[in-house]
């Protein structure tokens, strides 16, 4: 597979998107960029009950406009907002370009998440909310993804990228 100009990480909270970016980032000797806001997993509620709808409107144009600014770059690898897929514009944006979408399920968010969960993170409902957006998101997420990894560890992750390249 040819290497691509850029290459976009998507994924759940928890699933290690930045973490991966960075080292992902570090072998190519490419630059990296963190769009990802993170406040869904700051606030444990979806962005519309933080920011309400008109502010999560402006919020998924902002990541449209990052977005369309990134396309133009080359040689750099952006971790997006995990919302980034519930707009069919971002989703339109995202399809031609280089997509890894890090997969992880509810336990392992929740095993990842819980030497640094948020002070305003909901603990007690956490299984359910994460649960929620796994059924809300996945489709999307495989959707835009050009390669989805089952995520096992940073360097194995990053490991089966580069391999993929050098085919």
């Amino acid at each position: 597979m040819t290497k691509p100009k850029r290459i976009f990480i998507v994924g759940h909270m928890g699933s290690g998107k930045s973490l991966f970016s960075k080292a992902l980032a570090e072998k190519l000797g490419w630059q990296y960029v963190d769009a990802n806001l993170g406040l869904e997993r700051y606030y444990g509620r979806r962005l519309n009950e933080i920011i309400g709808k008109q502010g999560e409107n402006a919020l998924h144009q902002c990541e449209a406009e990052v977005l369309s600014y990134y396309i133009g770059k080359e040689n750099v690898v952006i971790t997006m907002e995990d919302g980034v897929i519930t707009t069919e514009n971002n989703r339109k944006l995202l399809s031609s370009e280089f997509v890894i979408y890090l997969k992880v399920s509810t336990p392992v968010q929740i095993e990842r998440m819980s030497s640094g969960l948020p002070p305003l993170f909901p603990i007690a409902n956490q299984k359910a909310f994460l649960d929620k957006l796994h059924l809300e998101r996945d489709h999307l997420f495989e959707k835009v993804a050009t390669l989805t990894i089952e995520s096992i560890s940073v360097d194995e992750d990053v490991d089966k990228v580069l391999k993929l390249f050098e085919e």
